[in-house]
């Protein structure tokens, strides 16, 4: 079905998309040196309910090395320092509906160096969404993000990847690869894309780090531990198809017991674990990161007001 100004998906998204624009607008406000990483995330979370969102997944926070999948933990104590590379990725959701949306922010003052960094992964991401339209191959996308990046002799992190969005699906079975592929599809008229371009100065790879803060539930399996079978039983409830964090979690039960039930949870294959992810040579990285809607003349972005 088209998605026109009357069909009450495209409002969801449009609605997802203004809400989110707005927050990572405004966060950049709040990103100083020494703000607190845990006050900015439950800022950000706070203010997609109080603009009439529900939360697509948790707020990520991933600074400097760190690529994705960082947020702020339960008694988070980090604070942002001058210089540091932030990346801000907001989902939002309304009625199942999600629009995605990332930008990087240098903290402090201006650094050429790093300046160049988010120029490269923001400029990959403009030069993509020109090009989307019904019919073109995705490796084509994948090859204007990647010769773009490498125009800043920097790199684009071949292990991440755009994706396609339904409802209540963050992640389909389609991505969108910043790099050239000999493999393609062909991108089709109301396709829901999330394109986020990823741009290192390190080896062009990330690789996953011990400790995973964000979580999705997966299937009910039988548990024998209280806590481990309390906490299934809470997030079937609260956190059936998005993503959570631990922090959702944290006034459950103490630390000690909702850590190993996290545990049991993920070994038993109940809920999966999204380990935080970190560049391979622990070079510095940035991402940009738009939601669009594929039209019959090119595409719309919803993130953008």
């Amino acid at each position: 079905m088209p998605y026109n100004n009357k069909h009450e998906s495209y409002k969801y998204y449009k609605k997802a998309g203004e809400i989110a624009f707005s927050i990572i607008k405004d966060v950049e406000k709040i990103l100083k040196p020494g703000a607190s990483v845990l006050d900015i995330v439950e800022w950000v979370e706070k203010e997609i309910l109080k603009r009439g969102g529900s939360h697509a997944f948790p707020c990520n926070l991933s600074i400097n090395e760190v690529a994705a999948h960082d947020t702020a933990r339960i008694d988070d104590n980090r604070i942002l320092k001058e210089g540091d590379v932030v990346k801000i990725d907001i989902g939002v959701h309304i009625n199942g509906y999600i629009a995605d949306t990332a930008k990087t922010i240098i903290v402090g003052a201006k650094n050429k160096k790093k300046d160049k960094l988010v120029k490269a992964s923001k400029e990959a991401l403009e030069e993509a969404i020109s090009k989307i339209r019904p019919g073109i191959k995705s490796n084509e996308i994948g090859r204007v993000i990647e010769d773009t990046i490498r125009s800043y002799d920097l790199k684009p992190i071949v292990n991440l990847t755009g994706h396609f969005l339904e409802r209540y699906k963050l992640h389909t079975n389609k991505v969108l690869f910043n790099i050239y592929t000999r493999h393609y599809f062909e991108i089709k008229e109301n396709d829901v894309i999330a394109i986020e371009p990823f741009a290192t100065d390190g080896y062009g790879k990330v690789v996953d780090e011990a400790e995973a803060l964000i979580f999705r539930y997966l299937t009910r399996k039988p548990v024998r531990n209280i806590y481990a079978r309390r906490l299934l039983d809470y997030i079937e409830r609260n956190y059936p198809y998005l993503p959570f964090s631990e922090r959702w979690l944290g006034k459950m039960m103490s630390k000690i017991n909702l850590y190993a039930a996290l545990r049991e949870l993920i070994n038993i294959k109940s809920i999966y674990a999204y380990n935080i992810l970190r560049e391979k040579a622990r070079g510095l990285v940035s991402q940009a990161e738009h939601t669009v809607i594929v039209k019959r003349d090119g595409c719309e972005i919803i993130t953008l007001a």
